[in-house]
């Protein structure tokens, strides 16, 4: 049964400031039990970092992302978009939060097991999981529970490549999920967006990854040939995958991540690439990582993750609205 998460009142109806009451997803109603789930989308959170190699913190993601979303705390109930003229969620879609995924310090096997079972669970109600990590490296386990799907394409925003094979036996790393990715057979094309800088792969994980027939588009190529160029790149699948590593936007908006990178996208960039993706196909679930609340200055990277997941949610769903018409 979900819990509408509802401050006490003595009046007929509580006001709801986003500063009041548990800080669920945009405030959505909780539930906690899985094998009773009832919602269209799920959010969960992964709170694992233990694969962070320079600035930790991620663990905290899942907690930030949340408080930042309170500031739409009426979202999951319907919102009104000036920009696009359109009203986004409200009924009858259902979102709940399901809160966080037990991670065991030290137990990577033991996290990941407890991680790709919830988002089984999750898929087996019907649900679209929601996944807020943690590091990029939880990206792996959350996509191996979408062996009941066929011809998945991962649409990646980054600024690293995520491509390497195993570097000193280092296997399920946040360097690794995309090459992870492509070793699963239900994994159809990869198109990585915002790739730049060092650390971002070697050379031969870049071949390897060009020879699996991965689609990689550079943060150069996003601002100098727009985001319609990009749109047009994106391949045709039966269903879509969305990870969002925050490093891929620019640290200008976005420092508080273990690796930021100069010259990384912008919000509208990547919000316009992903609402081009909800019109083209079915988006099956979405992760963001990397975010780092301890590192993150005025709380904007939280915010600007969130206001992602919020984005996406109102792009799948209003997509979905469009094709019932």
């Amino acid at each position: 049964m979900a819990i509408k998460n509802y401050p006490f009142t003595t009046e007929k109806e509580s006001m709801r400031n986003p500063f009041v009451g548990i800080p669920s997803f945009l405030m959505s109603p909780l539930h906690f039990d899985l094998d009773s789930l009832d919602a269209d989308i799920a959010v969960i959170g992964m709170p694992y970092d233990l694969g962070t190699s320079v600035k930790t913190g991620a663990r905290f993601g899942p907690r930030g992302i949340r408080e930042a979303s309170t500031y739409n705390s009426y979202a999951h109930e319907g919102w009104y978009d000036p920009v696009r003229d359109e009203t986004f969620l409200g009924e009858p879609w259902k979102i709940v939060d399901c809160g966080d995924i037990d991670v065991l310090h030290t137990l990577q096997a033991q996290s990941f097991k407890n991680c790709e079972q919830a988002i089984r669970k999750i898929l087996s109600k019907g649900a679209i999981p929601f996944t807020i990590g943690g590091d990029h490296a939880i990206t792996t386990p959350v996509l191996r529970a979408f062996d009941t799907f066929k011809d998945l394409c991962i649409i990646q925003f980054d600024a690293h490549l995520d491509f390497t094979y195993n570097p000193f036996g280092i296997e399920e790393g946040p360097g690794s999920p995309m090459r992870r990715a492509s070793e699963m057979a239900h994994i159809g094309k990869i198109m990585q967006i915002g790739m730049r800088g060092i650390g971002s792969s070697q050379y031969s994980d870049f071949q390897d990854a060009k020879a699996n027939g991965n689609i990689i588009i550079t943060s150069r190529e996003v601002r100098q040939k727009g985001t319609e160029y990009v749109c047009s790149m994106i391949p045709e699948a039966e269903n879509y995958y969305i990870t969002v590593d925050i490093d891929g936007l620019d640290p200008s908006i976005a420092n508080g991540t273990g690796s930021p990178v100069p010259f990384g996208l912008y919000y509208e960039e990547v919000s316009a690439i992903i609402e081009a993706v909800s019109n083209k196909g079915n988006i099956a679930g979405f992760d963001i990582t990397e975010v780092s609340p301890p590192n993150d200055t005025n709380g904007m990277t939280c915010m600007y993750a969130a206001q992602l997941m919020l984005d996406t949610m109102s792009f799948l769903t209003k997509a979905r609205e469009n094709k019932l018409k």
